[in-house]
């Protein structure tokens, strides 16, 4: 009977067993497998510690130096210098390439890990200052450095050099030394430095500096905008605006900084309306200010026996009168200067202390630099 019972349970076995489930077969030839876990969505930010606004960032999967970069991921943004920005990089692997682009075109790239990473700072620890030294009278727009036969970027980016100024820019991600240095200034002049060793020297210079640098203020008294000023010594053509960028408005000053073996030079200022004015023989060495004004000067000579509280004096093209030239009233028997930017021909209106006015119409105030007010002046 023992047996007999022994023998059931041994049979029963499997069955049993069986109760708990088959293990799972394998996936049939040509079969689906189960789908993998999704990879967590990946969120780094990016710090900019650098010196130099971040422009463009490139980060992706695959090799180094591949073409798979794809698009730019901060897009129509710029992060400036100690700003940060935040990159959603979706699903995908850890280990990423990053190729980061400045606003002077220098650019740096390395493998990255935005898994456990969850920042990214990017600063100048990879740079090598070098001071680019301007001793030319014109603007230095853009400076590309390159290995020999190659063509690099431009390193100044958004900035220039002045005439005779300096400015130290940072090099990137460059571990040579030799390069070949081409400038280009204002006016698509360019000078070439065929070779430059940047670890020896970590300085660049255009120019003689051993011509003599002249200073002197230029000052628009005019009531014009000045927008260009141009220097010649000699026979020489005008070259260069050296104005640049800025314009002179009313009542401004400009330090010109302009590099000549003579004192004596001629000078040409351009304003906004084109208008020119030229001064012949202008010495840079005796530290005198230069002074452009477009106004024509008259005097006016008070006969009248009541005094004369407002003079107006404007272009006969101007349909307004402009403001009071007279600061105080003129009284019987004095003399006072005043003036328009305007040409040769004018027009002049008087106003009495009473309130009363005359008025003549097209003086020629070049001919007639000095007018009398008494009774008919207006018909004289």
């Amino acid at each position: 009977m023992l047996r007999l019972l022994l023998a059931l349970i041994f049979l029963a076995g499997p069955a049993l067993a069986q109760k708990t489930g088959p293990s799972p077969a394998p996936p049939a030839p040509g079969g689906k497998p189960s789908a993998p876990a999704q990879p967590a969505v990946r969120e780094i930010l990016l710090r900019n510690n650098s010196q130099s606004a971040l422009r463009e960032v490139y980060l992706w999967e695959g090799a180094a130096g591949s073409n798979a970069q794809g698009q730019d991921r901060l897009g129509n943004d710029m992060v400036p210098p100690g700003r940060s920005y935040r990159l959603n990089l979706g699903r995908g692997g850890c280990q990423m390439q990053l190729r980061a682009v400045f606003e002077d075109n220098s650019a740096e790239t390395r493998q990255v890990e935005v898994c456990r990473a969850r920042e990214l700072v990017l600063d100048d620890s990879n740079t090598r200052p070098i001071e680019i030294t301007n001793n030319t009278d014109a603007e230095l727009t853009q400076l590309f450095l390159a290995r020999p036969n190659a063509t690099g970027p431009d390193r100044l980016g958004s900035a220039t050099v002045p005439g005779n100024d300096s400015l130290r820019i940072r090099l990137r991600g460059e571990t040579g030394c030799e390069f070949e240095a081409r400038a280009l200034f204002r006016g698509s002049r360019q000078a070439v430095r065929q070779t430059v060793n940047i670890c020896t020297t970590p300085s660049i210079a255009f120019g003689d500096p051993a011509v003599p640098l002249r200073e002197t203020t230029v000052a628009n008294r005019s009531r014009r905008v000045m927008r260009e000023l141009y220097v010649a010594a000699g026979t020489a053509g005008w070259g260069a605006d050296r104005l640049g960028a800025t314009m002179l408005q009313p009542n401004q000053s400009f330090l010109l900084r302009t590099r000549s073996p003579e004192c004596r030079v001629r000078l040409r200022a351009v304003f906004a309306d084109s208008r020119a004015l030229e001064q012949a023989d202008v010495d840079l060495c005796n530290g005198q200010p230069v002074t452009f004004s477009t106004a024509r000067r008259v005097t006016l000579v008070q006969s009248y026996a009541r005094p004369v509280r407002a003079a107006y004096l404007s272009d006969v093209a101007e349909e307004n009168w402009g403001a009071n030239q007279l600061t105080a009233p003129l009284p019987s028997g004095e003399r006072r200067e005043i003036g328009t930017d305007g040409g040769c021909r004018a027009d002049l209106r008087i106003v009495f202390d009473n309130g009363n006015a005359e008025e003549a119409r097209n003086i020629d105030i070049c001919a007639r630099t000095e007018i009398e007010l008494k009774p008919g002046w207006v018909t004289e």
